[in-house]
């Protein structure tokens, strides 16, 4: 079962993701913190993280260089997708430019999120992800 990590400091938006992906066969895991955020990312070896830019103690910028600066190939690279209500244009550059796979403005559709979830980790299906790390 693929595992996704939900970055995200509202509770009610976090839920809202964990429960519709659980619905479609996903393991999710939550972090309402940038710090807590990047604990779990070791503990928890994720196929695919969901991020908020806006997060205390760490921001989501924080957590997408410690992500794309770890020391494992397969967290280095895990497919991650921002959502955020900062969503302008020049926003959207440089976080492509920063490894970000996708951006999706908040509010945001859960379905075409799923669809993007879907989609990417079955390009991602890499026998390197097939057991924790």
């Amino acid at each position: 079962m693929k595992r996704i990590l939900i970055i995200e400091d509202e509770f009610s938006v976090s839920h809202l993701i964990s429960y519709n992906l659980q619905q479609i066969g996903y393991q999710t895991a939550s972090a309402y913190d940038g710090v807590d955020a990047v604990r779990l990312i070791d503990d928890f070896h994720p196929h695919l993280i969901t991020l908020d830019l806006l997060l205390p103690l760490q921001s989501g910028w924080q957590v997408l260089d410690a992500i794309r600066r770890h020391p494992r190939k397969p967290i280095a690279t895990v497919p991650v997708i921002v959502l955020s209500a900062l969503s302008t244009a020049k926003l959207r550059n440089e976080l492509l430019n920063s490894g970000v796979t996708h951006c999706l403005g908040k509010p945001f559709s859960v379905t075409e999120l799923c669809l993007r979830v879907h989609s990417l980790l079955r390009e991602s299906d890499d026998p390197a992800w097939s057991s924790p790390l």
